[in-house]
Formats: C-alpha cells, sequence, structure tokens
C-alpha cells in the first residue's frame, strides 16, 4: 500500500470517511458507490481508499467512521470526470471537510474508469442525464428526502449553502446542475457550482444565459485536454457578465504550471 503525502496545511478539522451504496429505484435500481468525507469529533482508524482489488493507498488525513462534528455544515457535491472514480479526487475532498465541509462523490455509472476498459460505457445525452440524476439523487439524500446514505447525515447539512462541483465532464455536469440542459432546470437548492478543468466546449450558448447561481471556474494553464482556448475562454465570457439571482458574481480563478489532473490524485497514482 502507498501511503497519500501528509496535508499541505494543518487541517481546522479531524477528517471523517464513510463508505456505501445507493441505490436508486426509480431509475431501474441504479446503483451508485459513495464517499462521504466530513468534518469530525476526533481519529479513530485511518481510512484506505482501493483502486482496485490489491491497489490501494491510504489517506492523507480521513480517520474511518469518526463521529461527526456537532452543527450544520455546508455540502459539496463531487463529481468525477470522464472515465474517473468517485474516490479520484480523495486529497481535495479532505481538504474540503477539513475545512468544514460535507463531501459526497459519487460514481457515474457508464462513465467510470471500468465501463470504458470493458465497453460498456453511453453516449453524451444519456451520461448527461445519469450524471444530473446522480447528483439529484444524492441532494435528495443528503437533505433526508431519498434513500439514506448515513443516519446522521440530513441533520447535519445546512440546507442554504449546497455546491456542486466537479473536475472535467464533472465541471459540465456541476455547471449543467445549475443551468438548464436536456429536461433539466436549474435546481434551486444548488447556491453555487465548481467547475474544475471543466469541459465545456460542447454546451449549448443557450445553457449559459439559463445558469442560475455563481460559478467558480478553476482553470490550469497547461492543460491539453481542456485547454482554456477551448474550455475556459467561451465559457468565462459567457458567465463573467451574468449575476445570479441574489447578486453574486461568478469567479476564475487561473493557475499556472498546472495541467488537467491539478484537481485528482492522479500524481499519486503515478508511484
Amino acid at each position: 500500500d502507498l501511503t497519500a503525502a501528509p496535508p499541505l496545511e494543518v487541517p481546522q478539522n479531524v477528517v471523517g470517511h464513510f463508505s456505501t451504496l445507493l441505490v436508486d429505484e426509480s431509475r431501474n435500481s441504479r446503483m451508485l458507490g459513495v464517499e462521504i468525507w466530513y468534518p469530525a469529533v476526533s481519529a479513530t482508524v485511518q481510512s484506505t481508499y482501493e483502486l482496485f482489488p490489491g491497489i490501494s493507498f491510504f489517506a492523507a488525513s480521513a480517520q474511518e467512521n469518526a463521529q461527526v462534528l456537532e452543527g450544520s455544515h455546508p455540502l459539496v457535491i463531487w463529481s468525477h470526470g470522464r472515465t474517473g472514480m468517485r474516490h479520484n479526487y480523495s486529497l481535495l475532498c479532505e481538504a474540503l471537510a477539513a475545512r468544514g465541509y460535507i463531501v459526497i462523490s459519487s460514481d457515474h455509472p457508464g462513465d467510470t474508469l471500468f465501463d470504458w476498459a470493458l465497453g460498456t460505457h453511453v453516449d453524451d445525452i444519456t451520461n448527461d442525464r445519469n450524471r444530473l440524476g446522480d447528483v439529484q439523487l444524492l441532494i435528495d439524500s443528503a437533505l433526508g428526502g431519498g434513500p439514506e446514505l448515513v443516519s446522521w447525515l440530513a441533520s447535519h447539512v445546512d440546507e442554504t449553502r449546497i455546491a456542486v462541483g466537479g473536475h472535467s465532464y464533472g465541471g459540465l455536469t456541476a455547471l449543467a446542475t445549475v443551468s438548464s440542459l436536456h429536461e433539466f432546470a436549474p435546481d434551486v437548492r444548488v447556491r453555487a457550482a465548481v467547475l474544475a478543468q471543466g469541459y465545456t466546449r460542447i454546451l449549448p450558448d443557450e445553457l449559459f444565459a439559463t445558469t442560475a447561481s455563481p460559478v467558480l471556474m478553476i482553470v490550469a494553464n497547461q492543460d491539453v485536454t481542456t485547454p482554456p482556448v477551448t474550455d475556459a475562454d467561451k465559457a468565462w465570457d459567457l458567465l463573467s457578465t451574468r449575476t445570479d439571482r441574489v447578486g453574486e458574481m461568478s469567479r476564475r480563478v487561473d493557475i499556472d504550471h498546472a495541467g488537467h489532473q491539478a484537481s485528482s490524485d492522479f500524481g499519486l497514482y503515478a508511484e
């Protein structure tokens, strides 16, 4: 087993971690593997993330099944990129939990590493609909209106502070959550979207006109998979002039010397 590098700064909170499965009976019993990170009270046993059978690494700071910190905490739903998996961003999700966020990440069946390796991946329109349905299900469950993820969750989520974020195609999913795409309208429960190296080039201009919440775009200037010129600049031109329903503006952060996997654990896997 590998061990992740220590956190870049002293965590503000102990980080708890919990893994589970979620079944959506309304969508042909669609099954999602789910990871939850959250601010916790005290350390327990260090978590381990299994990428494949026999290939795993120890968490940087997450403690398995630790007791949740009292109070209400903002919620982030995190969406993986194309060919990704729910725990590809564990270091980022741990860091958010260390700052007081509850973070929930699920697989998107039909667009995971295993789906692409086995030829079971789905087309883009089906993928969009599946992903948006997954995000809605996770929010429903986190707020107590869907299948239970963990017994304490709904009582510790601040329903006024919900964001959806994602990497690459997951960034597209996050943006679509606060916009109109296919038959989905903006989810009014979501107060912000985060695009980390987001894949936006296939989105119609009309989608940006329906964006109802502020968007944070995190752009990697050495990204050759979703380069700024194809996947950030036009999106930013369309978003930067808009304000959301309470007057908040979107923001863009450009990171020098960073590539497409800047937000993921890919560098750790490369070891």
